[in-house]
């Protein structure tokens, strides 16, 4: 048991130590760099603000305008932002571009689908508190 216990934990060390240089430019290949960085840029840099409200609002529409909104790309003009570094260099280059729209496509979608949990939990957070407080 104790040998068990040992392997478990020196295995969560070894894989923990493998995750590094999170946040980072890909050296993987020279012609994914500038998509890897663009999707990266777009992880830090694209505001989904307004899909995550879109998301906890469309709660009592059945979830109709998430499902339009999830299934419609992000326009060209949210693309720009003044904190990103890259921000010149995002019409100029084609796979920039791509993976920066591909970031954001991510972005926007997780955005949507947390603020569609957040109002599912909510709601069933009101629901229980007014059964148990029928029920007193």
């Amino acid at each position: 048991m104790k040998i068990l216990l040992l392997i478990v934990c020196l295995t969560s060390f070894g894989l923990s130590a493998q995750i590094q240089k999170n946040n980072q430019q890909f050296n993987d290949y020279k012609y994914t760099k500038d998509f890897d960085q663009g999707v990266l840029d777009a992880k830090r840099h694209f505001n989904g603000t307004r899909d995550f409200v879109i998301g906890f609002v469309s709660f009592p529409a059945y979830y109709v305008p998430a499902v339009i909104c999830y299934a419609t790309p992000p326009k060209d003009r949210r693309f720009i932002n003044l904190q990103n570094p890259n921000n010149d260099y995002l019409f100029s280059n084609s796979d920039y571009y791509q993976g920066y729209r591909y970031g954001a496509t991510k972005k926007k979608r997780k955005r949507l689908m947390e603020g569609s949990v957040t109002s599912v939990g909510i709601g069933a957070t009101l629901i229980i508190f007014a059964l148990s407080s029928l029920a007193i």
